[in-house]
């Protein structure tokens, strides 16, 4: 096959060229990400019941929902969460199921449930949540608020034109108010012309939202019908409502006002100390950043022309930047491990042997980029660090391959015999080898969960650019080894290479000295050897852990909740007084203020319960006087004691994919009450451990006002609750009606008492009390219901259709921290009543653990795919364990490097851990492989093991230096998320390339000796 392939060389060269020409295309084409998307499989239901209580929203909105998907398939957990007027539902898939399928039933079932809901209830929206990546955000500022208070227009018009670009999912603006049409109903005029509130509400609906009359079929043409009907707010003061008493007719303006105002600020902000509004765009999934972020910013820039000149625009946040800072730093450690490798190698290859792995390395890599579109893999960190890592294994195949063929010329073949008989000996062992690494990072590509999203982009790179080197080092470097030996006229040098003399000085010290002194001793060696790197393991305790290290960047998180019931105005003045103490840090340079719901979704932070006691601040430090721990630190405590009414939490953007809380604790049951009360014994005695906060998902009770009705009153007048709560909902908040929509802007539409917004005076609000003869009488309030001041809580949570509670538990150490709270779980266990209530733990830990499970299920795996692998290469089942012992000695070396260095063990420690067993099998079947085929020639098991050891050391030593060399930018580059990836892999390598040589030919004696007394007994 070789030697057809060498006749036909030229055609080959094209294909590779046109390859190349590919992946370099390939390359351009590939988006550009900071790190890889993690698909959501997640969705909401969100329902508005206006004015109902928490217990009603539950009752009559959550419940029926939530009992209506039960029945549906594919739904892994459904949570919620009822507060007053408000339903909020996430519905979670299973991992592998169709999340549009799945949400098609759950529409459909929702859909089925909402028939029964009350009429005053808005109908359910329900939406299948996306990755919601801000791209860019900015700060439109001004000294004064009102100055930014008249842009709500022309924001509203960036909104539309930026949404319409390609690539952008959305746009958020906060810190404006939205607008609304409020129609003010004159109570006098209303009472005097015998009407009430209903009247208004179905003038309106029947002149603004007529029922559609579809089409007909005339003159053999269908044409649609329509109905001419009111569609502006001007026309509105003309609607018709009804009759007065004395049979004239009543129009809207003679009983209420229509105007547009602005509804109460959700959000204020400031940024440096000045009013803002913050404007943020998010990218849709799978596009290219840089490019997306340009046409944002060039249209921002443009739109902004137009602002006043006591407006500025500050960019604020850029994805785009950060990732042309990751990818600037990852190209130069990418070129930089290019030119190592390159180096490296010409240390024991010839010029023309150099060269040929020269060029072998950028078609390997380019040619592995090809598939990487088919299996939704971009540019992001995680991938090129694959690169990075496989630039260290695809040379080896090149330099083994290269090497043999090499060693075939010196000992005497010419051209075609030469270049074919080389990779003749190898071939089968470079396949195994290379098949070895793509078996052991393939389960990696199946992990599950967040975890394995993140890392999905490392074993895809390096399966694909294995296969393409490996290809590349069985086609590619023959070829060219063929024409430069054709065109060289130089005799075959004895000591290729820089170091060509000096290596073959050290192969025959190892082979004559080493070799021959220790396979005296064999068994003696191979005990002592696994020994000592069994010992090894036990530096595992005294090596610091950390699953995910923080990111290296700027900004610190403080957020803040203040008591319930704190107006916005209050809370953000609290914040700024925050804000004031942290600027008199020399390290922070720049702070935010996002009081109310907090930021647009920037820096992986967001508030899990909003209202206008919450807030955000944004601190932004100089990494040359403070770190983003160091803040946290330094100033976490200060707060709190200045605080003592504030919950405050401090906290920095995290590596990897979104982690919760170290640890959880969830309390499910019937009764809120019971919950209630283990909520705060769970509390209280977590608090007692070293525990920097609890919260939960409920909080506080808030302050209620509960109106009490005289039930015999309202019999004696024929009045109803529903009426009662309806005149008191127009004096507070208002009765919301459908949107008002003209075709160009969409508004809430409210109907209020005029001169009573948001107060309540009984005496001055009146019903009608039911009439059989002439005009209703007017009752008021006053004398039907009476006011009692109580508390009600927030929100009811449910998991799975049943109330439950969840504390989120933050230590200030994690030693034995889960351990201790586990302890709490049990007693509070063992204090439960009945069946009925149930306490459970969890959180990131147990996520953790679970991974660390799931590792190990997957790695075992790897060791049994692998050991197939080579049982078939030698049709044997016990030679595989000799190879295995190379992945035992780089673990090994692994945990000492990490111990050496005091380098975390992390979650890409580990990920660099289970990689070894790939990597460094390759040595040992190459050295096995020259053993048994000299077995073969003829030679005695110490003679082949000596000369194997001889001929193998300059190709191993070389492959690991080329593999260490590619990952030392990394390691030295300071970046606490691949730096552990690094070190693992590169101490790993290098005491397993060390002890492989010793080991390995060790352990083949012993092995070779019990398998011939084996063969005596037989026989």
């Amino acid at each position: 096959m070789l030697k057809w392939i060498l006749e036909r060389s030229k055609l080959f060269i094209i294909f590779i060229v046109l390859f190349v020409i590919v992946g370099a295309f390939t390359f351009i084409q590939l988006p550009q990400r900071e790190i890889p998307e993690t698909p959501v499989n997640i969705g909401t239901i969100n329902t508005v019941y206006p004015g109902a209580t928490v217990d009603t929203v539950e009752r009559s909105i959550t419940n029926p929902i939530e009992s209506s998907l039960r029945s549906i398939d594919g739904i892994a957990e459904v949570t919620s969460s009822s507060s007053a007027g408000f339903s909020n539902i996430v519905v979670e898939v299973e991992e592998g199921e169709s999340k549009k399928e799945v949400f098609g039933d759950v529409r459909q079932a929702v859909s089925s449930s909402s028939a029964s809901f009350p009429e005053e209830a808005l109908e359910p929206e329900v939406n299948e949540s996306t990755s919601k990546m801000p791209i860019v955000s900015y700060h439109i500022t001004s000294d004064n608020r009102d100055n930014l208070l008249s842009l709500g227009e022309e924001l509203n018009q960036w909104k539309d034109e930026v949404q319409e670009l390609s690539g952008v999912s959305g746009v958020t603006i906060k810190g404006l108010p939205e607008e609304q049409v409020l129609i003010k109903l004159k109570q006098a005029e209303l009472k005097e012309a015998g009407l009430n509130v209903t009247d208004v509400q179905s003038a309106i609906n029947n002149e603004y939202y007529p029922i559609p009359l579809g089409k007909q079929q005339m003159n053999d043409e269908v044409v649609q019908l329509s109905v001419e009907n009111y569609d502006s707010l001007d026309q509105m003061n003309e609607l018709f409502v009804g009759k007065n008493t004395e049979g004239d007719a009543v129009y809207l303006e003679d009983i209420a006002s229509v105007e547009v105002s602005s509804k109460e600020l959700e959000d204020m902000i400031t940024f440096e100390g000045n009013p803002s509004v913050s404007f943020t765009a998010y990218v849709k999934s799978g596009e290219d950043i840089p490019t997306v972020d340009e046409r944002v910013s060039d249209k921002v820039a443009e739109l902004s022309e137009n602002l006043p000149s006591n407006v500025e625009l500050v960019s604020y946040y850029s994805q785009a930047s950060i990732v042309t800072d990751i990818f600037d730093g990852l190209f130069l450690s990418l070129a930089i491990s290019v030119l190592a490798v390159i180096v490296a190698a010409s240390l024991g290859l010839s010029g023309s042997g150099a060269l040929v792995v020269a060029l072998a390395v950028p078609i390997s890599v380019l040619t592995g980029l090809i598939p990487l579109p088919f299996t939704d893999v971009d540019l992001n960190q995680i991938s090129v660090i694959g690169l990075i890592i496989a630039l260290g294994i695809i040379v080896d195949d090149s330099i083994v391959i290269n090497d043999n063929i090499q060693r075939r010329y010196k000992l005497g073949d010419k051209g075609l015999i030469g270049t074919t008989t080389g990779v003749k000996e190898i071939w089968v062992s470079i396949v195994t080898s290379s098949l070895a690494i793509v078996f052991t990072f393939l389960p990696l590509v199946f992990l599950s969960g967040g975890n394995g999203a993140f890392i999905r982009a490392l074993p895809t790179v390096l399966i694909t650019t294995i296969i393409a080197s490996t290809l590349v080092a069985l086609i590619f470097v023959p070829i060219l080894r063929y024409f430069l030996n054709r065109w060289s006229k130089k005799p075959m040098s004895d000591a290729p290479g820089l170091l060509g003399k000096p290596l073959n000085k050290l192969a025959d010290v190892y082979a004559d000295k080493l070799l021959k002194k220790f396979s005296k001793k064999p068994m003696l060696v191979s005990i002592l050897g696994l020994v000592f790197t069994t010992a090894i393991f036990g530096l595992i305790v005294l090596t610091p852990f950390e699953f995910f290290p923080p990111a290296d960047k700027e900004e610190v998180t403080v957020d803040i909740t203040l008591p319930i019931g704190t107006p916005i105005e209050e809370t953000h003045h609290t914040l700024q007084d925050i804000e004031k103490r942290l600027k008199t840090d020399d390290g922070v340079y720049e702070t935010g203020v996002f009081t109310g719901t907090g930021t647009p979704g920037l820096f992986n932070s967001s508030l899990s319960s909003t209202g206008e006691n919450t807030g955000q601040i944004v601190a932004r430090v100089d990494k040359k006087n403070q770190t983003t721990q160091g803040l946290i630190d330094d100033w976490t405590d200060t707060l709190r004691n200045e605080y003592p009414d504030a919950e405050i939490f401090m906290d920095t953007i995290q590596q990897g994919p979104p982690v919760g809380a170290p640890v959880t604790v969830t309390v499910s049951g019937p009764e809120i009450n019971k919950l209630i009360e283990l909520r705060d014994r769970l509390t209280k005695e977590i608090e007692g451990l070293e525990t920097d906060i609890v919260v939960d998902n409920v909080g506080d009770f808030e302050p209620s006002i509960e109106y009490v009705p005289d039930r015999g009153a309202l019999e004696d007048n024929g009045i109803t609750v529903n009426q009662v709560s309806q005149q008191i909902r127009l004096a507070t908040e208002g009765i919301p009606l459908k949107a008002f929509d003209n075709g160009v802007v969409e508004r809430d539409m409210n109907i209020v008492l005029e001169g009573n917004e948001g107060k309540v005076d009984l005496s001055k609000l009146e019903v009608p009390a039911a009439s059989t003869d002439g005009t209703p009488e007017l009752i008021s309030l006053d004398e039907l219901v009476t006011t009692e001041e109580t508390e009600k809580l927030q929100k009811i949570p449910h998991i799975d259709g049943e109330r439950s509670i969840t504390l989120r538990a933050f230590p200030e150490n994690e030693e034995n921290y889960e351990a201790n709270v586990t302890d709490i779980v049990e007693n509070q266990r063992n204090q439960l009543e009945n069946d009925d209530y149930s306490i459970t733990i969890g959180g990131e830990n147990e996520a953790q653990s679970d991974f660390f499970a799931e590792i190990t299920v997957l790695f075992i795996i790897v060791l049994f795919l692998v050991y197939l692998l080579i049982a078939f290469q030698f049709n044997s089942l016990s030679l595989p364990f000799l190879v295995l012992v190379a992945v035992y000695l780089a673990i090994s070396g692994a945990i000492l490097g990490l111990f050496v260095t005091q380098t975390p063990i992390s979650f890409l420690g580990v990920m660099g851990m289970v990689s070894l067993t790939g990597i460094v099998v390759r040595n040992s079947i190459v050295l096995i492989e020259f053993i048994e085929q000299a077995l073969n020639r003829g030679m005695n098991v110490k003679e082949a093991v000596i000369e194997s050891g001889r001929v193998r050391l300059r190709p191993i030593l070389l492959t690991a230096i080329t593999s260490i060399v590619a990952l030392i930018p990394v390691a030295v580059s300071g970046d606490a998320l691949f730096t552990p990836l690094a070190i693992t892999i590169i101490s790993g390598i290098l005491f397993s390339a060390v002890l492989t040589l010793i080991m390995v030919p060790m352990l083949y004696l012993v092995f070779y000796r019990f398998r011939r007394k084996k063969t005596t007994k037989e026989a």
